[in-house]
């Protein structure tokens, strides 16, 4: 799971009080295209990636999507004060935040143990595509075939009974029956399933979630440890890995702690850095 707040781009330059030297520095906004490249590259297959935001940039999150990571619904912070006080004067002030969240649709790091044995079989037939389509007067095996790419995936026994009777590799010493790939291919599946956890009790999770503000804060948009722990709970289980590339004062990562799961945080800052890494340590 990514879970991260990174900066929206709407205070960056404000000149507002408030944080220290009167600087909102930290509210550059991030490469979007870059940045959800790389949330596919390292997020495993059906993978959640939450973010928070505001408009407009909850607006380009949801519009310039990377195809591999798209858009799934929103869910509402609604605090118990609003923010952006000093332009009460100039706009309404906000009691909510975004969440956005995305899934990873497809393998991009070519975990799925089955495709050597897919190359094996396509290695010794020695034919393309085309001539596949041609020969069995169908594109079932589309999908199969492509086991180098993220939209491999395994075919029907009955396309499959067909490779055993027109190519022979029935015969082969390293053939495989269809029952082992269906097995081998659901433990793939159950380990790398969609991660979506009710509370305990409960039949359905709103999408308004409602939490205090955190008053004591170390940084400027900390989020409150419990609203995080919610997300944390929902779209993971124990000892699974939480990554926050903007992590601030390491709010996610003692949510992360607290709930038994493994963490992973970036922050660009040192000072918020330093006071991140002795908030996890002391949790």
């Amino acid at each position: 799971m990514i879970l991260t707040d990174p900066p929206y781009g709407t205070m960056n330059g404000a000149g507002l009080d408030g944080w220290e030297g009167n600087k909102t520095s930290w509210d550059t906004l991030i490469n979007q295209e870059k940045m959800l490249v790389e949330c596919n590259r390292v997020l495993r297959v059906n993978g959640s990636l939450l973010l928070f935001s505001q408009d407009p940039f909850t607006g380009d999150l949801m519009t310039k999507q990377h195809g591999n990571l798209p858009f799934s619904y929103r869910m509402t912070w609604l605090k118990d004060h609003f923010a952006n006080a000093l332009i009460a004067k100039k706009a309404p002030v906000n009691y909510t935040e975004d969440i956005c969240v995305f899934f990873k649709k497809y393998d991009t790091l070519n975990q799925h143990p089955l495709r050597d044995y897919v190359f094996s079989i396509f290695d010794f037939i020695g034919k393309n595509k085309k001539e596949m389509f041609a020969e069995m007067g169908h594109q079932g095996v589309c999908h199969f075939m492509r086991y180098e790419t993220m939209q491999f995936g395994l075919c029907t026994e009955k396309t499959y009974n067909e490779l055993i009777n027109m190519y022979g590799i029935g015969g082969q010493d390293w053939f495989k029956p269809y029952s082992y790939l269906v097995e081998v291919n659901r433990k793939f599946n159950r380990k790398f399933n969609r991660k979506f956890n009710l509370p305990v009790g409960e039949k359905f999770k709103s999408n308004v979630l409602r939490y205090k503000k955190d008053y004591q804060g170390l940084h400027p948009t900390q989020k409150p440890v419990l609203l995080i722990e919610d997300l944390i709970k929902t779209y993971t289980n124990e000892s699974d890995t939480v990554l926050d590339f903007t992590m601030g004062s390491g709010t996610t990562g003692v949510a992360a702690k607290n709930l038994n799961r493994k963490f992973i945080g970036i922050e660009l800052d040192d000072k918020y850095f330093n006071t991140a890494v002795n908030r996890i340590n002391e949790a």
